[in-house]
């Protein structure tokens, strides 16, 4: 079990504290400021920490250089009601295409811990672009 802290700090802003690492970050809401996450940004955040954390030890595994890879997950929100309506994932690995990763990339991506466990409401698709 990990706890995370809370803590409103006014105008819509939000300490977030690591519990046991102490590690801080502040996420504000959406109509905020804008010079930082969001709440809901700090979700889609989630998401592509999971599976580019799922997708490292298979690229160590087969060969393909870290710095190949590029995942990027556009949020979209709904109006009514108010919600995350789709979290688009785009998975960019900058090598020739390969069948074998492009299918371990994908399994490991749709099956991490946060793609897992998002509602099944929301609309998460997964694209794999080889582009070496």
């Amino acid at each position: 079990m990990t706890l995370i802290i809370s803590k409103p700090l006014g105008e819509g802003r939000t300490r977030i504290v690591h519990e046991p690492t102490g590690t801080e970050i502040t996420a504000e809401i959406a109509s905020a400021s804008g010079q930082t996450f969001s709440s809901t940004d700090l979700v889609a955040a989630a998401l592509g920490s999971c599976m580019s954390s799922s997708i490292e030890v298979l690229a160590e595994r087969h060969g393909v250089p870290l710095e190949a890879i590029t995942i990027t997950v556009e949020k979209e929100i709904s109006s009514d009601p108010k919600r995350i309506s789709r979290l688009a994932t785009a998975i960019e690995v900058g090598v020739a295409h390969d069948k074998k990763i492009d299918t371990l990339f994908g399994r490991a991506a749709a099956t991490c811990t946060v793609h897992a466990s998002l509602h099944p409401d929301i609309d998460a698709p997964v694209e794999i672009m080889f582009t070496g």
